[in-house]
């Protein structure tokens, strides 16, 4: 009688935990989609015209085939560069090992989730036309000319896309590395086999699905890129983000930029489904290996020429990386305390941020900002960590009995149905939002809503992926013992699985934290009134005079987003897949 009662209150849970799910994606996510779909296939004024007349029509202009190209031609580059930096620095990470290695690691990975716009400060005081590095470069060769030039160029954008995205390369191929079959390696150099010919044959096919799933990852990333294409592509470059976005917010042309919204959601679907299917063989080829390379102390005393000159290398690689990617959070935080005129406090910022100073520019005061910021970051994360432990437990109900779980045709939908938000852009995510709710009482008064949910559908896929790598981890053996027993599926869950995952849960709870603190381009969009964040006003900012104030305001930014990941690095593991 009590097993009857505790499984139709199993039931009833997974039955709620569905409606609760797939009403708030029904009502957040494919509801705005479907007005997506009918404003991009609204007729034209023409008497001959047809549902697909302005679909095509936009689809095929010239400029947006320019701006589609763009899109595939920058992405593609920064991903080969990504990999050319990322491949050789990853194996350097797995080969050796060393005092504070995985907090470099977690560092690194720290621009990853940087606010976009705190990257473009970073560039402009580092790389900028009177940024460090063109000071220094104009002192010591006594010139007017700059050494490198970040606005209007393919390189700038090139350059800000690798900063953001190599981390993904490095912290992907790790383990790539770590689950090599090296016994094969030390076999072939035995037999004499020429080391190029060792990787051609044995290293690179063991590596290979694992490149191409951290390539797709880093190419739909620059893809999709907003605000750094926004602000340093100019009017000359944009990619189909900027561009929707500049159809939809500053030309109104809701037909045209729904239509390039719907071509980058099957782009990106694409490559989403082709990247689940090579990350999923990666993590077949990582089931029951052993780890082939052991990382091993730093020596070089009594080792060979060769070796020595390989750690050479790959030190020197890993050092630049390390530059490039702390120097420009370094100079952002630096530039917070070097007053921008005489007589001004070095914590002139960090005061103002207090003040009502700059509501005019900003519409808000600094201070609310700042707590909006944080007040949206919060509630996201506790929603984001609620949906993504429903699709969790969803995904992983074991029907029937646990022993004779199998994937079910209900899963299956469910995996398909959460792929499509995922291949999602920001800016799509928010016009979906935008046109479905514009003339609605929660857009006009309540948007800091909007914005919220916004973050939660960005969130997802990283909390999710979080839960789901610990959940996997589970032994389904000791599952068995348990339902064997007689205990209840929600008994089991209780007090076997979410102590198991609860770790895993407040890492994911922080990643989603870390990345709603600087999520730019859907509040951008979406942001109206009294509810801009930190991340609106350095934009706002930025063209100023007064980069103090933002490069305070960036600091802060930087400065919450390292604590999360230093709280990270003492609970486990990050995941940066989607």
């Amino acid at each position: 009688m009590e097993r009857s009662i505790d499984k139709h209150v199993e039931k009833l849970v997974m039955i709620i935990a569905l409606i609760a799910l797939f009403s708030f994606l029904l009502s957040f996510f494919y509801l705005p989609l479907i007005k997506i779909l009918s404003f991009a296939f609204q007729k034209g004024d023409s008497s001959d015209a047809t549902v697909f007349s302005v679909f095509w029509s936009t689809i095929t202009q010239s400029s947006n085939m320019r701006f589609l190209a763009f899109s595939f031609n920058q992405a593609f580059i920064s991903t080969i560069i990504c990999l050319s930096f990322g491949i050789p620095v990853s194996y350097f990470f797995a080969k050796y090992k060393f005092r504070g290695k995985d907090l470099v690691l977690n560092l690194l990975t720290v621009p990853f989730v940087l606010p976009p716009i705190v990257v473009l400060l970073g560039f402009v005081i580092t790389y900028g036309e009177n940024g460090w590095l063109n000071i220094i470069w104009k002192a010591i060769f006594q010139t007017d000319r700059s050494l490198f030039n970040i606005f209007g160029t393919v390189e700038g954008i090139i350059a800000a896309h690798v900063f953001y995205n190599l981390s993904v390369i490095i912290r992907l191929m790790i383990p790539a590395w770590m689950n090599l079959d090296y016994e094969q390696v030390e076999v072939s150099k035995t037999l004499g086999v020429k080391n190029l010919t060792i990787f051609r044959k044995i290293v690179f096919p063991q590596l290979i699905n694992f490149i191409v799933s951290a390539a797709l990852l880093v190419f739909i990333y620059c893809f999709n890129s907003f605000a750094i294409v926004l602000y340093l592509g100019e009017v000359k470059y944009q990619t189909l983000e900027v561009r929707i976005y500049k159809l939809i917010k500053n030309s109104l042309k809701f037909t045209e930029g729904s239509s390039l919204a719907l071509i980058q959601i099957l782009i990106n679907t694409l490559i989403i489904i082709i990247y689940l299917f090579f990350e999923n063989r990666t993590r077949q080829m990582a089931r029951g290996k052993e780890k082939g390379i052991k990382p091993k102390p730093i020596k070089l005393r009594n080792t060979p020429l060769m070796e020595k000159l390989s750690f050479l290398f790959l030190s020197m690689i890993t050092l630049f990386v390390m530059f490039f990617s702390f120097s420009p959070m370094i100079a952002v935080i630096i530039e917070s305390f070097i007053p921008f005129t005489k007589g001004i406090s070095p914590l002139w910022g960090y005061i103002t941020l207090l003040s009502s100073e700059y509501m005019a520019i900003l519409g808000n005061s600094p201070f609310r900002m700042l707590i909006n910021t944080i007040l949206f970051s919060f509630s996201a994360t506790v929603i984001t960590l609620f949906f993504s432990l429903l699709i969790v437990l969803i995904l992983r109900i074991k029907y029937n009995k646990i022993r004779n779980y199998k994937h079910s045709i209900v899963e299956n939908f469910i995996s398909y149905v959460i792929i499509l938000p995922m291949a999602t852009s920001s800016i799509t995510l928010a016009l979906g939002l935008f046109l479905k709710y514009r003339t609605t009482e929660v857009y006009l008064n309540y948007v800091w809503v909007l914005i919220i949910l916004s973050h939660v559908l960005i969130s997802i896929p990283f909390a999710t992926r979080s839960i789901l790598a610990a959940y996997n981890r589970i032994d389904v053996e000791m599952l068995n013992v348990a339902s064997t027993l007689g205990a209840s599926r929600l008994f089991i869950f209780k007090k076997i699985e979410f102590p198991l995952i609860v770790k895993s849960l407040i890492v994911g709870g922080i990643f989603s934290f870390a990345i709603s603190l600087g999520e730019f381009g859907a509040t951008n969009f979406l942001v109206r009134g009294n509810f801009g964040t930190l991340s609106i006003a350095i934009y706002k900012l930025i063209i100023s005079q007064t980069i103090q104030l933002p490069a305070t305001m960036a600091s802060i930014l930087i400065i919450l987003t390292v604590i999360s990941f230093l709280v990270i690095q003492k609970l486990g593991d990050i995941e940066l897949k989607v």
